[in-house]
């Protein structure tokens, strides 16, 4: 488990939240939540620390997961991993063509949901740290 990481749960549907929240808590994350894209721009925007990980609907209200990740990727914190939960079928595609790193189909599995989180984080902390020597190395 990586210790310490913080996941943001972006999710119109209030008992998704809370139940992604609670799985997530139990596995021993720290975790945020925001019922659409707008309120987690916002919060992003305070200057606390970023998460390591959004887990993003699609469909909300205000800001839907499409709009909020096209924002996110064009700005200072575009290195936070995204997965996307949808109960769509088209939300494979979707997450290519966004630039996500993952997918989860709704209703999400809580064991694939911290597979996926644990995998992601894992992935992404790597690919940060390769970028930062790279960065030293030029």
């Amino acid at each position: 488990m990586e210790a310490e990481a913080s996941v943001m749960v972006v999710d119109d549907d209030e008992d998704i939240r809370e139940v992604v929240k609670l799985t997530l808590e139990v596995g021993g994350y720290r975790v945020t939540t925001a019922a659409d894209g707008l309120e987690a721009w916002n919060h992003l925007s305070l200057g606390a620390p970023p998460p390591l990980l959004i887990l993003l609907d699609l469909m909300m209200p205000r800001m839907d997961g499409e709009k909020f990740i096209k924002i996110l990727r064009a700005s200072p914190q575009a290195n936070i991993a995204v997965v996307i939960m949808s109960g769509h079928s088209a939300s494979s595609q979707k997450t290519e063509q966004l630039g996500a790193n993952g997918c989860l189909t709704k209703p999400v599995d809580m064991d694939e949901l911290l597979r996926t989180v644990r995998r992601v984080i894992s992935s992404n902390r790597l690919r940060n740290q390769q970028a930062n020597v790279r960065r030293e190395n030029a």
